[in-house]
C-alpha cells in the first residue's frame, strides 16, 4: 500500500510547529464513580435528593444513564487538545439523545506515538486510535500497525448495512486512498485543505489568453510561454516558484516517493534518477534560472526546489504587486492570485494511497460492533462533532453564514490537530480561513470524487531495505542549491547504487507484480 508523502511532510511540519509554539498538556480523563453518586468527568449529583427539582432530577436520571453507558476508549496523540467541559457536552448529548455510548479520550506520547499506539492497541484497553503520520525518511509505521493484525480489517462492515451511515460519510475515493493490500483497516482522513494540488497562476498583463488556454498542463509548457513575454523588470523573476520537495509529480504523471519513482504511464517502478519525467522536469527549472527567469533568495537559501512558498515575504510582495508573468503553487490559491488580471489553472489531480492519520479500530475492541456503531454517529451526524470540537451552539461559538466563530465575532482557536486527530473535517462547521466553507460536505465530495486514482492505489512497498535510499534522493535535491541537474547527477547516481539501489528496486518491483497479480 502507499502513502501520499505530499501529506505526510505536511503534517509532521504542521505538528512540530505546533509543538514549537505551544505547550500542550496531555488530557487526562479519568472516570471516576463511587456509591455516593460522584460520577464521571463533572457530573455530580447532590447527597441531599430532598431538595432537589424536577430539572435536577431529570439530570440526575441522565446522569446515571450516561455513568451505565458503555465506555468507548479513543488514543489520540498528546499534541491534541480536547476541551474537558466539550467531551462532557458531548456525552450529555449522547445520553439525551439515547445512546448508550460514552466516549473517554486517552492521550499518548507524540514523541514515541507509534510504539505508544502500538501498545494501546495490544492491551485490549483500548477501541479506536488515531494511527499516526509517516516519517520524513519515507517509512510509514501505520502500515506496520495494520500489518501487525492489531487493527480490525473493515471490509465486511462497511459492504453491510451496519457500516452504511460511516461508509456514506466519507467520499468513495478517500476509502480507495486508504485501502491496504487491497483490503480497508481504517476510516480516511479528509484534510480540510487543498494542499498537494497544484496551480498555475498566469498574469493576463503579460500573457495571452490564447497562450494560457493551449497550456498543456507542464513545466516546458510554462517554459515555452515565459519565452515569448515581453519582460522589463530586471530585479524581479517573471516566474515564481512556490513548491517545495516531490510536491510536482501530478505534473508528472508520477509519484516520487520511497526513494522512487511510480511512472502512472508505464506502471513501472524506477530509479527516479533514471527517469526522463523526473530529471527532464528539473532540467527546465535549470533552463529557466539561467535564462534569469526565476532567482535565488538573496541569502542563496531559497532555490527553485527549496521554498517555503506563499510564506515567503519577498514573493508575496511580487505577486501581490503583480510582478510575475507565471507561477506554480501547490495548495490553497491564496488571496493574492484572486486578480481580475489572474488566471488559475489547477493541474490534473492524482490520488494515492493515504493511511497517514487516519482512524483504526483495534481488533481487540471490547464490542467491535458497538465501536462502529458509535463511529457511524460521530462522522454520520454533524451534531455531536460540533459538539466535541466547539461545545454549545451560542453558548460556546457562534454561527455566521455557516461559520463557526467565538460569540464575541472574534476567530475560534485552530483546532487544525484536534481536527486531524480526531478526524474530524467534513461534518462539522468550518472556522475562518479553511477551505470548503460554502457547503463544506458538497465540497469535499466534490474534490475527492472527481479527482483521478493513481494506477498504485493501495500498493505500499516493503521498505524495510530501504536504507538510505530515501535520504539521498533528498541529499541531491538539496545539491541542487547553485548547481543545476546536470553538475550533480552522476554523484548522486553513484551514491545511489553504492547504498544498494539495485536490490531495493528490484525487491520493490517483485512486490509491485505480486501485488497485481
Amino acid at each position: 500500500m502507499m502513502k501520499n508523502s505530499k501529506k505526510k511532510g505536511i503534517l509532521i511540519a504542521v505538528a512540530v510547529a505546533v509543538i514549537v509554539v505551544i505547550a500542550v498538556a496531555a488530557v487526562c480523563l479519568n472516570r471516576k464513580t463511587d456509591n455516593a453518586g460522584a460520577v464521571s468527568e463533572g457530573r455530580t449529583e447532590s447527597a441531599d435528593k430532598t431538595k432537589k427539582s424536577d430539572k435536577a432530577d431529570k439530570e440526575e436520571s441522565e446522569n446515571k444513564r450516561n455513568s451505565d453507558a458503555q465506555v468507548i476508549t479513543f488514543a489520540i496523540p498528546d499534541i491534541c487538545k480536547i476541551d474537558k467541559n466539550n467531551l462532557k457536552k458531548f456525552n450529555d448529548a449522547l445520553a439525551a439523545d439515547g445512546h448508550d455510548y460514552e466516549l473517554e479520550i486517552k492521550t499518548l506520547s507524540y514523541d514515541n506515538y507509534g510504539q505508544a499506539v502500538e501498545g494501546a492497541l495490544e492491551n485490549g484497553k483500548t477501541d479506536i486510535a488515531f494511527l499516526g503520520f509517516g516519517d520524513a525518511a519515507g517509512n510509514n509505521p501505520v502500515y506496520d500497525l495494520v500489518r501487525s493484525d492489531l487493527v480490525l480489517n473493515l471490509d465486511d462492515i462497511l459492504s453491510g448495512d451496519k457500516g452504511k451511515t460511516l461508509y456514506e460519510a466519507f467520499p468513495k475515493n478517500l476509502w480507495e486512498m486508504v485501502k491496504c493490500d487491497k483490503h480497508i483497516y481504517s476510516i480516511p482522513s479528509a484534510l480540510a485543505s487543498g494542499e498537494g494540488v497544484v496551480y498555475a497562476a498566469f498574469n493576463r498583463d503579460y500573457v495571452s489568453d490564447d497562450a494560457i488556454s493551449a497550456w498543456d498542463g507542464s513545466i516546458d509548457g510554462i517554459y515555452q510561454i515565459l519565452q515569448g513575454v515581453k519582460w522589463d523588470k530586471s530585479d524581479t523573476p517573471r516566474f515564481e516558484y512556490l513548491i517545495n520537495g516531490y510536491r510536482f509529480d501530478d505534473m508528472l504523471g508520477c509519484e516520487i516517493r520511497n526513494g522512487l519513482c511510480f511512472d502512472y504511464d508505464t506502471m513501472s517502478v524506477g530509479n527516479p534518477l533514471e527517469s526522463q519525467k523526473f530529471t527532464g522536469y528539473l532540467r527546465v527549472l535549470d533552463r529557466m534560472k539561467k535564462d534569469g527567469y526565476m532567482s535565488d533568495d538573496l541569502t542563496n537559501e531559497i532555490t527553485y526546489l527549496n521554498n517555503p512558498g506563499l510564506n515567503d515575504a519577498q514573493i508575496l510582495k511580487n505577486i501581490k504587486a503583480g510582478n510575475f508573468a507565471a507561477a506554480l503553487c501547490v495548495g490553497s490559491v491564496d488571496e493574492n492570485f484572486k486578480k481580475d488580471n489572474i488566471t488559475v489553472k489547477e493541474v490534473k489531480t492524482y490520488l494515492s494511497s493515504r493511511i497517514n492519520s487516519s482512524i483504526g479500530v483495534a481488533k481487540k475492541a471490547k464490542d467491535a460492533s458497538a465501536v462502529m456503531d458509535f463511529l457511524s454517529l460521530l462522522y454520520g451526524d454533524e451534531k455531536y462533532g460540533n459538539i466535541l470540537l466547539y461545545g454549545e451552539k451560542d453558548k460556546d461559538y457562534k454561527l455566521k453564514e455557516g461559520i463557526a466563530e467565538a460569540c464575541d465575532g472574534g476567530s475560534l482557536d485552530d483546532d487544525y490537530l484536534t481536527k486531524l486527530s480526531l478526524n474530524l473535517f467534513v461534518n462539522v462547521y468550518p472556522t475562518k480561513n479553511e477551505k470548503y466553507v460554502d457547503n463544506r460536505k458538497k465540497e469535499f465530495f466534490d474534490f475527492y470524487d472527481n479527482a483521478t486514482l493513481s494506477p498504485f492505489i493501495g500498493f505500499e512497498p516493503d521498505t524495510k531495505n530501504m536504507g538510505r535510499i530515501s535520504t539521498d534522493l533528498d541529499d541531491f535535491m538539496t545539491g541542487l542549491h547553485g548547481a543545476t541537474v546536470d553538475d550533480t547527477l552522476d554523484g548522486a547516481v553513484q551514491k545511489l547504487t553504492a547504498d544498494g539501489m539495485d536490490s531495493y528496486l528490484d525487491s520493490v518491483r517483485n512486490q509491485w507484480e505480486e501485488y497485481k497479480q
